[in-house]
């Protein structure tokens, strides 16, 4: 599995329920990012609310510790898109989301619940939403970063 399949599946998705509704991509997010390319995978912006959506988006591999690594790179990135001292309506207006497949969806639910504090300052703090796609299906489940600490992630294998 490629990132790129990944980003496929919530490009189509985006282009579905997002950009009829007014969201746009920022100009440098319009195609797929090449590997040497930095900065946030896909950002919208909806001009008539003046809201961000930040999304970065992950694959899942074959070895535990390449998924465990990634993890927590993850989350370097997302801090490193935060530019300027947050003032109290960032979240409101920008939403960091982490779209990834279904098998990462439940590697998220068992480390958060090891880092309830720090997940819950970091979910506060972005807005944090995870975009679980089903691969085969080509759908995505959308849950709140509290939905992690409330046992409402569906945590069943991938048939």
């Amino acid at each position: 599995m490629k990132e790129s399949d990944v980003e496929e599946i919530v490009r189509d998705h985006l282009l579905k329920e997002y950009l009829p509704k007014g969201w746009k991509y920022i100009k440098i997010n319009e195609k797929l990012k090449k590997k040497s390319e930095h900065g946030a995978d896909i950002t919208l912006y909806n001009s008539k609310k003046g809201d961000y959506i930040l999304i970065e988006v992950k694959k899942w591999s074959n070895t535990c510790a390449a998924n465990h690594n990634s993890f927590y790179c993850l989350f370097g990135q997302l801090l490193s898109r935060i530019n300027k001292t947050p003032s109290e309506i960032y979240s409101k207006r920008k939403k960091m989301v982490i779209a990834v497949p279904k098998e990462y969806t439940q590697l998220i639910a068992k480390k958060s619940k090891k880092m309830v504090g720090g997940w819950e300052l970091f979910g506060k703090m972005t807005n944090l939403r995870i975009w679980s796609v089903d691969m085969k299906k080509k759908e995505i489940t959308k849950y709140h970063w509290k939905d992690f600490l409330k046992n409402k992630v569906n945590e069943s294998k991938e048939e």
